[in-house]
């Protein structure tokens, strides 16, 4: 595999922590005698060495391979504690209160559905608000909930998978009963499951990025992209030209900067120091004298960016795509 990044390895955890990295060779051999292997706790660390980007070509039997952990009866507190939020929430964080604003534009009642996650509306409501004002001034006609139930990304990578089809089941059930016709995601990862793996659902699933236009109006400066692993590797090839071009055509000049993971693909969850090193490593990419901004049109990415480009104190400052085209 060529590498992106001079002296970098493409798979993010295969940079950051070598000593614990599962290549898919290793995983497939793993995979051929998984019934006589019995894990023990220690093995999360090579089975949880993974942030979901899907680089690889073993991204489900991984996720198989962890199912197997938790089977063996291994468990580890931020398993213990999405199970709990789960059970009370439906959401893998201590609550399931939307933080955002319900502007008044909003339809009270849509044949489309606007479905933004548990990140967008519990940890980074400001995003979820520009993204919200975007689709207003496109005058797109959509609702939003009062309340959503986890897509369960979270849950169905981190082994739990009687948890995650249960999540699967109550949104289908809710989306079909309230008869929509289109869902839009914020979230790639509720994007890739709502379209890919929901069998039965009536309503057709798009992308928020699907609705992106250029501006009428020229901004200018010079943008790095942060654009999406659960994107580009997960069957929506040249989304990223796509943005850069209207980008470009709203007047900013776009600064290539080769595509490595963020780190945010399985959000801030299971191994956070391995999350850390590899956003670390890709704020160092962004730091750059000719850049004036950094951006992303991914919640876990936005997470990163916004966290980790204050911690690392980079050069450009951090606005999400939609701030960017208000």
């Amino acid at each position: 595999m060529k590498e992106r990044i001079r002296g970098r390895k493409n798979y993010p955890t295969d940079e950051v922590d070598p000593t614990n990295f599962l290549s898919d060779k290793l995983v497939k051999q793993m995979i051929s005698k998984q019934e006589a292997i019995k894990f023990k706790p220690e093995d999360y660390y090579k089975l949880y060495n993974c942030v979901h980007c899907g680089e690889c070509e073993t991204e489900n039997e991984r996720i198989s391979l962890k199912q197997k952990y938790i089977e063996d009866g291994n468990t580890f507190e931020e398993i213990n504690e999405m199970r709990e939020y789960f059970e009370k929430y439906r959401s893998p964080y201590p609550t399931n209160k939307m933080r955002i604003k319900r502007f008044k534009k909003i339809q009270s009642k849509s044949d489309t559905l606007f479905f933004m996650g548990c990140l967008s509306t519990i940890r980074i409501p400001r995003y979820t608000e520009h993204a919200l004002q975007y689709l207003i001034q496109r005058d797109v006609d959509f609702t939003i909930l009062e309340s959503e139930i986890c897509c369960g990304w979270h849950l169905k990578i981190s082994g739990l998978n009687a948890e995650y089809e249960t999540c699967k089941k109550e949104n289908r059930d809710l989306f079909n009963s309230e008869k929509f016709k289109e869902i839009i995601c914020l979230c790639p990862a509720c994007y890739y499951l709502f379209k890919n793996e929901m069998d039965g659902l009536d309503a057709d699933v798009k992308y928020i990025a699907d609705f992106l236009k250029p501006l009428n109006i020229d901004k200018s400066g010079k943008v790095g992209v942060q654009h999406l692993c659960q994107l580009m590797n997960r069957g929506r090839e040249g989304v990223e030209k796509f943005i850069d071009d209207i980008l470009r055509k709203t007047g900013y000049e776009v600064v290539d900067i080769p595509h490595w993971c963020c780190g945010g693909g399985s959000g801030w969850m299971g191994r956070t120091d391995i999350i850390e090193k590899i956003a670390r490593k890709r704020m160092s990419d962004f730091n750059r004298e000719d850049l004036d901004f950094v951006t992303t049109y991914c919640p876990s990415c936005w997470w990163i960016l916004r966290r980790f480009s204050k911690i690392c104190k980079i050069h450009p400052k951090a606005k999400d795509l939609f701030e960017l085209l208000l």
